[in-house]
Order: C-alpha cells, then sequence, then structure tokens
C-alpha cells in the first residue's frame, strides 16, 4: 500500500491567514485543507484523520481550547500533533499542543514549525 501524502488540517477563521498559511506549506511540498471555525475543524477531523493540525484558539461555534480537550480525550485523535497559533493569551497552559506560536507570526515560518513537527516528514 502506498504511504499517503502528509496532510495539514488548518483552522484559522481568518480567510487571508488560512491561505497564506496553506500557501506557505504548499510550497514545501505539505497538502492541507482548511476550516474556519471549530465545527468545520471537527468535522473535518472525524472526515480524515489529518497529520497535524494547525490551530487557532479564538474560532466561532467551538473554540480552539475545546477542540484541543476533545483531541486529547479520544484515542483515536490523542497522538495527532497540534500546533497552536493565536492572538490572544495562549495561558494557562496547554498541555496538549506540541508548539504554541503568538500571531502576529511569518506565515513561512509557521511552514518550517509544521515541517520539523508534521510525523511523516521527520
Amino acid at each position: 500500500m502506498p504511504l499517503s501524502r502528509p496532510r495539514v488540517l488548518v483552522v484559522e477563521d481568518d480567510p487571508q491567514l488560512a491561505h497564506l498559511y496553506s500557501s506557505a506549506l504548499s510550497l514545501r511540498g505539505i497538502a492541507s485543507v482548511r476550516a474556519g471555525d471549530g465545527l468545520a475543524a471537527l468535522r473535518a477531523i472525524e472526515e480524515g484523520r489529518p497529520s497535524l493540525i494547525l490551530l487557532d484558539l479564538n474560532l466561532p461555534y467551538v473554540n480552539g481550547r475545546t477542540i484541543l480537550q476533545d483531541l486529547a480525550a479520544n484515542p483515536l485523535t490523542s497522538e495527532i500533533p497540534v500546533i497552536v497559533v493565536t492572538g490572544v493569551d495562549p495561558k494557562p497552559h496547554l498541555p496538549h499542543a506540541l508548539v504554541v506560536l503568538c500571531k502576529p507570526c511569518d506565515p513561512d515560518y509557521v511552514a518550517k514549525i509544521v515541517a520539523d513537527h508534521l510525523p511523516a516528514l521527520r
């Protein structure tokens, strides 16, 4: 069976930022799908397990902290690596996030951090 290509779920409610992150990932050969709110993110995770999740905290409908808690509580998703990129104070500590980046953040830098933590590229 051929290895599947790594796929990152970009969860960002700002469409311009989501596009910039996806474009920077694409330049590194990393496929991505986007979700513009927390509910869409949960549906995307359920429909096809991503290799890594790039997650904003301040989202409509379901916030990023709740998504992190749901992922950690489910044995089917608890091992999915999550990188948080947020414009809000990430305190208290986010134990299920591999890395927390504060906006504004250069999309190329975000893509580098994703590539460094993407299991299939290590």
